[in-house]
């Protein structure tokens, strides 16, 4: 289990700019679902009289809003990461050089 772990945190590391790409548009489907739901219940408490709380979405939306900002704020982390790496770690004009050491963690050697 435990490689399995560290499997899955080395994939992450490197697909980190897909994975930031995909949340955001992940959360950006449950903004919109959450607009969506407000516009709906704006129409049916003016039109047809019903009692949609519409302070609801405001809390919906503010959940959504503060989930993206933890996406870009980890966004952000990864791609300073990158450009110090790239822009003090390496030569201008020469591709970075990619280490093979594979720690295993732990105790093991």
């Amino acid at each position: 289990m435990k490689e399995k772990i560290i499997r899955l945190g080395r994939w992450g590391q490197q697909n980190w700019l897909p994975l930031i790409i995909i949340l955001s548009c992940i959360m950006m489907l449950f903004l919109v679902a959450v607009m969506v739901s407000w516009l709906v219940g704006y129409w049916a408490n003016a039109l047809c009289g019903m009692h949609f709380e519409l302070s609801s979405c405001w809390s919906g939306i503010s959940v959504v809003v503060t989930g993206l900002a933890g996406v870009v704020a980890l966004a952000g982390a990864c791609w300073t990461k990158y450009h110090t790496d790239s822009k003090f770690n390496t030569p201008a004009g020469l591709p970075p050089v990619v280490s093979r050491i594979v720690d295993k963690g732990g105790n093991a050697k």
